[in-house]
């Protein structure tokens, strides 16, 4: 597999101004060489002589401002890697790309971006015949402690234990060469890409995995450049990729199927209290972070909480992985818990463990509304941040994937995964489950939670 993005100059084709393009344009080249766009077809004597005919192009409104989630990929659990990944192909299956006129953006100009044209796809927007996208994925693999080889390196992909092939179904890209921040000016873009990926132990055998992730990189900002915005929102899909549990179990040879202790269609005996809507969150803040879990695993860490005073806790489905045990951290002091339940639909999990006397969650009667304060607990990037409290809004209630999820302005970090997020008066309303990160790790203040009649649902726990 080779795969290249060009320093993406624009050799595409700049069509007329969205505004009157919006159903369709004809584009014919005349007798003398000159090309001709119009939102009419030419006359017929024109027609005749226009070289290669006249073709209509139909046109997409939709821009690359496409935000996607970003899941934190689940590390290899191999001492030594395990094995060896082969990047074996990488294809263009963009819709309509035969008839080569396809619309993946708009290129803006003018004051604060005001005028754009359409950018029509061509082999200079992403050639697949180099390696560096096939590099960029490398790295993400590589990162998350995987022995990843691509064409051309030493032991490449056809000596491989595994075969990976990535399948581009779809592209946008916005550029503009006068964002403006203030008194600064400067070129900026924003990228989206959804790969199909397919895992093989040796290429045309059955999959071992197969599935789509999307990816997104926002650069639209003075001097966000343009150059590697596509190339990082492909390192983003292959993130996502390594952050389902499916494929990472794929490639350990792990089954895929469910953990669960005790059988599904049995009711789990959880006392969770609602809350009355009475105080604050600072007022409470002090039981409020003893309820608040760091859930140890063996692939990491995520965060949780507990629901029940008798030992029932709430984190994600993605924390706990395929581990039927994980360690709950109490006190400075890691106890032993079991997982009683595990959706990865929904990313829920339930937890069992003695809870040495710290107190639960009461679960708030009623969901916020956009512009309620939240405030999410939880442990970023390290154990030895534990307990850390970060404060927001809900910023809008999204579907995302086909889930219904609350999305906030609050902090969450690598690690906050699974923690509880309370409402103004202490009361728990979501989980924590993931968010944009920007390419060196930093949030970009667009997080999702799971909200907690959701998650109780998930694992068949009721309310006293």
């Amino acid at each position: 597999m080779r795969v290249t993005i060009r320093p993406l100059v624009f050799a595409a084709v700049l069509l007329l101004p969205l505004a009157a393009a919006a159903a369709g344009v004809y584009k014919w080249k005349d007798a003398d060489g000159n090309m001709h766009y119009s939102d009419t077809p030419p006359p017929e004597d024109v027609s005749a002589k226009a070289q290669g005919g006249v073709t209509e192009m139909q046109l997409n409104a939709d821009t690359a401002d496409t935000h996607v989630a970003h899941k934190m990929p689940i590390p290899n659990p191999k001492p030594n890697g395990g094995p060896s990944i082969g990047l074996d192909s990488f294809t263009l299956k963009l819709d309509a790309a035969n008839s080569r006129n396809v619309t993946i953006g708009r290129e803006f100009t003018g004051k604060n971006c005001s005028q754009g044209t359409d950018v029509q796809w061509n082999d200079g927007i992403l050639d697949l015949k180099g390696r560096t996208a096939s590099l960029a994925v490398a790295e993400r693999f590589r990162d998350s402690g995987y022995r990843f080889v691509i064409d051309g390196e030493s032991g490449g992909a056809g000596l491989s234990d595994l075969s990976l092939d990535a399948e581009l179904l779809a592209m946008k890209f916005d550029v503009c060469s006068t964002i403006q921040s203030g008194n600064t000016y400067g070129p900026g873009s924003r990228g989206y890409v959804r790969v199909r990926w397919t895992l093989r132990r040796d290429p045309g055998s059955e999959p071992l995995y197969r599935g789509i992730s999307a990816g997104s990189y926002d650069a639209w900002r003075p001097g966000g450049g343009t150059k590697e915005t596509l190339l990082k929102a492909i390192a983003a899909a292959a993130d996502n990729l390594l952050g389902e549990r499916a494929f990472a179990d794929a490639v350990s040879g792990e089954s895929a199927a469910p953990t669960a202790a005790l059988p599904p269609a049995t009711p789990v005996n959880v006392a969770v209290a609602y809350g009355n809507g009475v105080g604050t969150f600072r007022a409470r803040s002090e039981a409020l972070l003893r309820s608040a879990i760091t859930v140890k695993t063996s692939r990491g860490h995520g965060s949780g909480v507990l629901i029940d005073a008798a030992g029932y806790a709430l984190t994600n489905s993605h924390v706990v992985g395929s581990d039927s045990a994980v360690k709950v951290l109490l006190d400075d002091e890691f106890v032993d818990a079991r997982v009683v339940r595990n959706d990865r639909h929904a990313d829920v999990a339930l937890l069992q463990f003695d809870p040495r006397g710290h107190q639960a969650a009461s679960v708030a009667r009623n969901e916020p509304h956009a512009g309620d304060q939240l405030f999410v607990i939880g442990t970023p990037l390290s154990l030895k941040l534990s307990n850390t409290v970060t404060q927001g809004i809900l910023s809008a209630v999204r579907e995302v994937d086909g889930a219904r999820l609350f999305q906030t302005d609050a902090a969450v970090h690598p690690g906050n995964s699974g923690g509880p997020v309370f409402d103004a008066a202490g009361d728990l309303v979501a989980l924590s489950v993931s968010g944009l990160v920007s390419a060196d790790g930093a949030t970009m203040n667009v997080n999702y939670l799971i909200p907690i009649g959701r998650a109780l649902t998930a694992v068949g726990a009721g309310f006293n």
